[in-house]
């Protein structure tokens, strides 16, 4: 009978551990340190759980040395974080605007993959703009996964668990850690520093404090000021606008397309930060093109900390640039050749 006892207290007791396994299992995350990326100086990481995998890349991969760190939060494309050329070259297309390379030297250098998007590609696989795709000669067919995880709590929780897991390792400043997020990559750098003492600064680049979908309203008025299109015309636009968001609304959890991405990464991405900016503690870097009407309302940023009498915001509005910091020509198009990526991440890391 004593041992008929002691078993079913083991069952008991292996019951309990399986209950809490299984209700602990989405927080946690089994790391995998998959090692350097063939024909690149870069280290390739994957963290694992119920919900999904988050894999994320350290330029160089040098583990030997303590250093700083700076997470780079990419925009709003299903990107992958290697992409791999026919002669086996290979490049990091989130960082390729500015020299990661020379910045490595000082920084460990994070990107964080997009959500359901494998880490190296095939360039041949990809679209024009390098969006993993499913049918390159569909527009845009992206993997339903993808669409599915294309949201601002995602990302805000796939930041956050790479930030708990940097701030573990022994190769990590752990008093350094920087996040730096452009376009729509800059909210999750907001969101994710709010309240977190990890974060030793935040730079928000090319973004919209404000929103989302008003920076169309804002766009197609600011057309008519540059003689692009009549009043008439801009307004028509306008009013569609109105139409499609009110459509997006009428169920802001689905994956549906009606207005490009699904109807949840427009409703997410939507909210505003402003009270979020205001909550911050850390140091934070606002810069913005001047010809870029997406993240213009970044000049209003001074007056609410003003206001709050808060003076953790250095703001730099770069004068002519437009949403990637390139100049423009006389005819208002895109000079590749005068860019200014590196001007502006010299300015945040200050």
């Amino acid at each position: 009978m004593g041992f008929m006892k002691n078993d079913r207290n083991m069952n008991i007791r292996l019951k309990i551990v399986i209950i809490i396994a299984y209700c602990l299992w989405p927080i946690l995350a089994f790391t995998q340190d998959l090692g350097k990326v063939t024909n690149l100086q870069a280290r390739h990481f994957r963290l694992i759980s119920h919900k999904d995998s988050i894999e994320f890349i350290l330029v160089n991969g040098n583990l030997d040395t303590i250093k700083p760190v700076i997470i780079f939060c990419q925009g709003s494309t299903p990107i992958p974080l290697v992409i791999k050329y026919p002669e086996g070259d290979k490049f990091i297309p989130s960082l390729n605007n500015f020299d990661y390379q020379k910045l490595s030297k000082d920084f460990h250098i994070i990107v964080i993959s997009m959500p359901y998007t494998p880490f190296e590609v095939d360039i041949q696989k990809l679209d024009k703009d390098f969006m993993y795709v499913i049918d390159k000669e569909k527009f845009q067919d992206l993997s339903p996964s993808y669409l599915a995880n294309n949201y601002f709590e995602n990302y805000n929780r796939r930041a956050k668990r790479v930030i708990d897991y940097l701030s573990r390792q022994k190769w990590v400043e752990k008093r350094r850690i920087s996040i730096i997020g452009h376009s729509r990559g800059s909210k999750i750098a907001i969101k994710s520093s709010v309240g977190n003492k990890k974060i030793y600064k935040v730079a928000f680049l090319s973004g919209n404090p404000f929103g989302l979908i008003e920076q169309y309203v804002r766009g197609y008025r600011r057309q008519v000021d540059l003689g692009e299109i009549e009043a008439k015309e801009s307004q028509y636009k306008i009013e569609d606008i109105y139409r499609v968001w009110k459509k997006i609304n009428e169920d802001p959890n689905s994956v549906k397309r009606n207005f490009g991405d699904p109807d949840r990464t427009w409703t997410s991405f939507d909210q505003p930060l402003l009270d979020d900016f205001l909550k911050l503690e850390q140091p934070v870097y606002v810069g913005y093109g001047t010809e870029d009407i997406k993240a213009i309302l970044c000049d209003l940023l001074p007056i609410f900390f003003i206001q709050k009498h808060k003076d953790n915001l250095t703001i730099k509005p770069y004068l002519g640039l437009e949403h990637n910091f390139y100049e423009l020509d006389a005819k208002r198009k895109i000079d590749f050749a005068k860019a200014h990526w590196n001007d502006v991440m010299n300015d945040v890391i200050k």
